[in-house]
């Protein structure tokens, strides 16, 4: 698993696994699902994330997660 926030377009990355993708689903408006050609969940992306996750969230997260891009 693989977490990465990317400050600069406020999108939250959480990787669960590897496979071949297939297609997204969004579950809820900004929560989206990458799924595998077998089914399986390969990631979340939190788009507008600090705009859905408690400061002190967001905070923890972009200290330890922030994506060098």
């Amino acid at each position: 698993m693989q977490i990465r926030y990317v400050k600069n377009i406020d999108v939250l990355n959480i990787d669960l696994g590897e496979g071949k993708f297939d297609y997204s689903e969004e579950l809820a408006e900004g929560i989206i699902l990458d799924i595998s050609k077998e089914g399986e969940i390969l990631s979340i992306e939190v788009v507008d994330a600090s705009k859905r996750l408690r400061k002190e969230i967001m905070e923890k997260l972009a200290k330890k997660y922030l994506a060098r891009v």
